[in-house]
């Protein structure tokens, strides 16, 4: 629905409608509204109603004179062939809209075809068995939403991936990826990161992916988390909120944002994609840490926030029950007292945390009741079709209102309408990916993020004999999805000149045996550069660098994740933090190590017993 009104009035009126009709309102700034408008206009329309298409001889208060309302302009465009959201629209499809599922291949299943044609499926997420090339992913999305083009509605897809940059990046070929949060944390410039993710977000609109699952926004205070470390921009809240609002406005340009994981999954000790992770931290605290960045995330407008599958017993006191099926902190804290307008989007309701607790068919109901808007499942057809079932026989039996169900698809529809997805096209700004613009906004960013921890007089490089022992990095966690196009220290340090290198990859663990062979050759070498990955969560990694320690005073050790490993072996010469493990890292790394560049990064987080 279009309203037509002037000046400093039409947000006014604007905030107005939207409190009390459930459809998007769009205000144009070009027809006169009296001074008083906001006294005399008023609505008394149904929501339900609204939904059902009943949008003719819409009541105005009495008392508004002519020229209050400008003008009352037809229904938006919302659905295809001239339909628009008058038409009815049965409570099936509205669940529909409220789902996003994934899917294997890089085709459309049979199954995903069903629901988005028959059952008006409202999302797809994306992973890396998606994504053979950024061609065939572009290809894709537009199969996609033509398909959309065919649903019940009309409505376009929201089709989503988690683009986060650093380990968590699902297209990864051809495109320019972006530092880790934590790296761009280091570099400490909000400018930069509004930028990266301007640049990230264009990329991702340029192959049709509409929503990018990002940023998180979790204070990372934690040296023991097992799922968030690098993905966070560091261990302090106004620092986050700093960033995590500059990324929002970055991916904002191009795509949706959605910032995770509420209320806080920073200061946890166990992944939530294995167990149900308990937060013991009072109000007070949750205030002064956790909840600080969501505040700031929802002052810059961010489209969607996503739940944590971790139990607060300070907001949720019924023992067990996870943030995501929460009432009192969706609905209560989130939508009434944070005053959030967004859509609230859940994690993956195939993780252990909701899986193995009320299971994945029941939390879908749940979630809902508690006031979610968009329910994930990534993995399962047979639990996406079982828990789309399970909430059209809950409203069927009246356990959730359709007025519910009503309130949420309104919240989905108003932000596709914002994002304006009916105009969009995938494919369209296709020949931006990758390009060398945006490489060097990466590169820029990585360069600035190098942090030079401690040195003992080890760098730059020259002309010694180097030995290099490379714990190669594989996915740490299910969120890594698949840690694929990671290049090589070794790869990037040719590429710069080095002639007297050997390389030795160790994988992510080492042996005994392993261990006392490479700590005999290593006294052969005049250096040793040895790159880690979260050390101290890798018992052998640490043990092998400190022992290396004692015995060689030229060991330089990389870290690609969190530097908290430097807690466990703090005699080391020389300890650079990379944040990530990207062929672009390299290659600012081998820089820096040859002697190029500086290192001008300043850690974003502090480590135990360690002082720099």
């Amino acid at each position: 629905m279009i309203i037509r009104g002037s000046g400093s009035y039409g947000p006014t009126l604007l905030a107005m409608l939207r409190a009390i009709l459930t459809i998007p309102v769009r205000v144009h700034e070009d027809v006169g509204i009296s001074s008083d408008a906001k006294e005399t206009v008023a609505f008394a329309y149904p929501a339900k109603s609204a939904l059902e298409g009943q949008m003719s001889n819409i009541p105005v208060a009495t008392g508004a004179r002519p020229g209050v309302l400008g003008e009352i302009c037809y229904p938006l465009p919302h659905v295809k062939g001239g339909r628009d959201m008058s038409q009815s629209i049965s409570v099936e499809a509205k669940i529909g809209q409220l789902m996003m599922f994934g899917f294997n291949g890089t085709r459309v299943t049979p199954f995903l075809r069903r629901m988005i044609t028959e059952h008006n499926l409202g999302g797809v997420i994306h992973f890396a068995r998606n994504v053979e090339s950024v061609k065939q992913l572009t290809g894709l999305n537009q199969e996609l939403q033509a398909l959309s083009s065919q649903s019940p509605s009309g409505v376009p897809l929201w089709i989503a991936a988690d683009q986060e940059g650093g380990t968590v990046a699902r297209l990864t070929r051809g495109v320019a990826v972006a530092p880790s949060a934590m790296a761009l944390g280091a570099a400490g410039s909000e400018v930069l990161t509004e930028r990266v993710c301007e640049v990230a977000g264009r990329e991702l609109g340029g192959a049709g992916i509409n929503m990018n699952l990002a940023p998180v926004v979790d204070v990372n205070n934690n040296p023991e988390n097992p799922v968030i470390g690098v993905r966070s921009f560091g261990e302090t809240p106004q620092d986050v909120a700093r960033h995590g609002a500059a990324a929002i406005r970055g991916y904002q340009k191009y795509v949706a944002a959605v910032a995770k994981h509420f209320p806080g999954h920073g200061d946890t000790a166990i992944d939530s994609h294995h167990a149900l992770p308990v937060m013991a931290h009072d109000r007070q605290r949750l205030d002064d840490v956790e909840l600080v960045p969501f505040r700031e995330a929802i002052a810059a407008g961010v489209t969607g926030i996503m739940t944590a599958h971790i139990a607060i017993p300070a907001l949720e006191k019924a023992e067990g029950i996870p943030v995501t099926l929460s009432y009192q902190v969706l609905t209560k804290l989130l939508k009434e007292e944070l005053a959030y307008q967004g859509l609230i989007l859940t994690d993956c309701m195939e993780m252990k945390a909701i899986q193995d607790t009320f299971g994945t068919v029941k939390a879908a109901v749940l979630t809902i009741e508690a006031g979610a808007d968009l329910v994930l499942i990534s993995q399962t057809q047979e639990l996406q079709r079982q828990a789309y079932d399970a909430l059209v026989a809950a409203v069927k039996a009246g356990r959730i209102s359709e007025e519910r169900i009503d309130e949420s698809y309104a919240r989905v529809i108003r932000a596709k309408e914002r994002l304006d997805l009916w105009g969009r096209k995938p494919g369209a700004h296709h020949h931006v990916i990758g390009s060398s613009e945006h490489v060097d906004v990466m590169r820029q960013a990585i360069r600035q993020s190098l942090t030079l921890v401690q040195d003992q007089n080890n760098l730059p490089l020259g002309d010694e004999r180097i030995l290099l022992l490379d714990f190669q990095g594989s996915a740490a966690t299910v969120a890594e999805d698949v840690l694929g196009n990671t290049g090589s220290l070794g790869q990037a340090l040719r590429r710069g000149g080095m002639v007297h290198l050997e390389e030795v990859n160790l994988g992510t663990a080492i042996s005994d045996r392993e261990m006392q062979a490479v700590l005999a050759r290593a006294k052969t070498y005049e250096k040793i550069l040895v790159v880690t990955a979260d050390a101290h969560r890798n018992q052998g990694q640490g043990q092998f660098v400190s022992a290396l320690s004692k015995e060689h005073e030229g060991v330089i050790v990389i870290g690609t994740r969190t530097p908290y490993e430097l807690q466990v072996f703090p005699q080391v010469a020389t300890y650079i933090a990379v944040y990530g493990s990207r062929p672009l890292v390299w290659d600012e790394a081998a820089r820096f190590l040859l002697g190029e560049t500086g290192a001008v990064g300043q850690l974003p987080v502090s480590i135990p017993r360690h002082e720099s």
